[in-house]
């Protein structure tokens, strides 16, 4: 079966931005080809439904691609036109497609490691504006640090809702969040996303930042969106993903001006037994059979070198622990680091404050928490209880825990082929994010952002 690697590798967009900058290249473009294209690649049978826009300024053609099924995202993409084709690393290897500009066709193939893997087919269609956006460089202070990012805004009349996007473990180019903001603004929510410490235009170290750095960091962008006219100070929120869920209720505990809060996939318990949680579950998802008393055993040991790790214990405290791990059945399982240098511990020990319980505990103000059916980093059977145990601690009067069907960590289904016999009861799913996420998200957000209401009073 051809490997479906690299349309993971194009659809998380965001790495690739960073990587490959502006979508433009140098080439004598034929005329014909600006404008909009509308078509898919076909793998097994299946269609990714994407867009394309060319446009030519100043001799160089700018390619915007957009992509229908994940919340009609737009954004720079490279291709190269040459000698009536256009070539681009988009979905594989290589996407090569025949320009045939008098039936307004482009036509070819995607081939990744020597083999063609999808075929590509798009039309000219005709263009159509989507609702705007305004985005501004801007920048703050966070400490001694200058934090860089973008601000996306509604194109329209304010002040606007707001979010202040919190990404996860990653937590490097802003790009990690502008795609579900970009989707969120054409709503009429403006967005803030950052570089983090030291990555793209912020300054400082991201590989020494702390959890008390990244807390911080959030409230830093709290503040510069309050300072903003355009933004309606009284609904503004925080969105996170991932192990953000770990910053997001600490931040909002520590304020009186956080509207709201939304978690996507974010553990309730502290960093230790998410850990352990994580090692139980690949036990159960592996093709061994453990005893109980196995998964008890591993879940503990990831958790005590975690815990050690809070503690800034000395190299022969892990020793022995981990000599112990060593001849396990369950070893493979989990971190078996060589010294304090190990990369997992040096992460550990910077995020000895990743345990939102007492904050949670103490949260009152309006709450969703989306979880993911098939997650086993943040697994809903042991997350979604704790909260709402927490929540209800809190009396919080006003949260929603949903739980979206057969997708992963990523918010996604994960690529294979899907059901028996034939089509269309056995199909290829490509990779591709949840269908509910977006709706979930904006029916939760409209009645309490009042995304209805006409701004300045029109």
């Amino acid at each position: 079966m051809p490997t479906t690697r690299p349309l993971l590798r194009a659809l998380l967009l965001t790495t690739f931005l960073v990587l490959c900058g502006p979508g433009r290249s140098l080439a004598q473009v034929p005329p014909g080809l600006e404008g909009r294209w509308s078509g898919a690649a076909i793998e097994n049978g299946t269609p990714i439904l994407f867009e394309l826009e060319f446009e030519v300024v100043d001799d160089s053609l700018h390619t915007t691609l957009t992509q229908p099924y994940s919340g009609y995202s737009r954004f720079p993409y490279p291709f190269r036109y040459e000698g009536g084709r256009l070539k681009s690393g988009l979905f594989g290897d290589e996407m090569d497609l025949l320009v045939d500009l008098r039936r307004g066709q482009l036509r070819g193939t995607v081939v990744n490691e020597g083999e063609v893997t999808q075929t590509v087919f798009l039309q000219r269609v005709l263009d159509f504006p989507l609702p705007g956006i305004r985005e501004e460089e801007v920048s703050f202070r966070a400490g001694s640090d200058t934090l860089a990012g973008s601000l996306l805004l509604p194109d329209g009349p304010g002040p606007y809702p707001a979010i202040v996007f919190v990404a996860g473990r990653g937590y490097g180019s802003r790009y990690g969040s502008y795609d579900l903001a970009s989707t969120l603004v054409r709503f009429g929510i403006a967005g803030l996303v950052v570089d983090a410490r030291g990555t793209g235009r912020s300054t400082g170290d991201n590989a020494t930042a702390t959890s008390l750095d990244r807390v911080e960091d959030v409230a830093a962008g709290l503040d510069f969106m309050r300072d903003r006219s355009e933004i309606s100070s009284d609904h503004l929120g925080l969105l996170s993903n991932s192990a953000g869920g770990w910053i997001v209720p600490v931040v909002a505990a520590e304020r009186n001006d956080v509207a709201f809060i939304v978690t996507l996939v974010g553990p309730a318990e502290s960093l230790a037994y998410q850990q352990g949680h994580v090692i139980e579950a690949l036990m159960r998802r592996s093709d061994e059979s453990f005893t109980d008393d196995e998964f008890r055993a591993a879940f503990e040991y990831q958790k005590r070198l975690v815990e050690l790790s809070y503690d800034g214990a000395e190299w022969s405290a892990f020793k022995p622990l981990i000599e112990t791990a060593r001849s396990k059945r369950w070893a493979r399982f989990v971190d078996l680091p060589e010294s304090l240098a190990n990369p997992e511990l040096d992460y550990y020990r910077r995020r000895q404050d990743y345990d939102p319980t007492e904050a949670l505990r103490n949260t009152r103000i309006p709450l969703l928490a989306i979880y993911c059916e098939d997650d086993y980093v943040v697994p809903p059977e042991v997350n979604v209880p704790v909260l709402q145990n927490l929540l209800e601690e809190a009396g919080n009067a006003d949260f929603e825990i949903v739980v979206l069907a057969e997708v992963n960590h990523s918010i996604a289904l994960t690529s294979g082929f899907v059901g028996d016999g034939e089509w269309p009861d056995r199909y290829y799913q490509p990779w591709t994010r949840s269908p509910d996420l977006i709706p979930t998200i904006l029916d939760w957000l409209r009645p309490r952002l009042e995304l209805d209401r006409p701004r300045n009073g029109r």
